[in-house]
């Protein structure tokens, strides 16, 4: 999958000074831009004030595995990934962590279900929310203001992958 960008702290608050990236763990993690019709799905992080796309971290499956099994936690649908995007590295000091998001465009499939957030999802205020269009979602991702660096860094991320949906649909 293609690398689309590389998100370190100091790339979204220049204040921050950069951490020690060599001695970061690596995780691999899939997103996707999911949409029903022209509306298309996120999740707002209501306590920290941000969007995100559906998605998360691997418990050992395969990236497609993984991808789905977040979603129907996440929102309680089916997906049916339509292709790759790409892929971005993010480097989140809070957990010394270095995050390979693999990032797909996928349509909602059937009905979804009551989502199973996990305490950490519920505390942070997951909602998932429908956007209107893909530059609806554009929108949103660009308006929050979130309150903390690791929303800073998602919402850069998120902003990446889904501008990169916008051109790749207009070319």
């Amino acid at each position: 999958m293609k690398l689309l960008a590389r998100i370190r702290s100091i790339d979204v608050d220049p204040s921050v000074l950069p951490g020690d990236y060599a001695s970061y763990k690596s995780r691999m993690a899939g997103r996707a831009i999911i949409f029903d019709d022209h509306k298309v799905a996120l999740i707002h992080v209501q306590k920290s004030g941000y969007y995100m796309l559906p998605g998360g971290g691997l418990d050992g499956e395969n990236i497609e595995a993984g991808l789905a099994r977040e979603v129907r936690e996440e929102l309680g649908c089916t997906i049916e990934l339509v292709r790759s995007l790409g892929a971005a590295e993010v480097y989140f000091d809070r957990w010394r962590q270095k995050q390979t998001d693999h990032c797909f465009v996928a349509w909602k499939i059937g009905a979804c279900a009551p989502a199973a957030l996990t305490d950490f999802e519920r505390d942070e205020g997951y909602q998932a929310i429908w956007a209107p269009t893909l530059q609806g979602a554009i929108a949103l991702v660009e308006a929050a203001v979130p309150a903390a660096l690791d929303g800073k860094m998602v919402r850069a991320r998120d902003l990446l992958f889904l501008k990169a949906a916008a051109r790749q649909a207009v070319s």
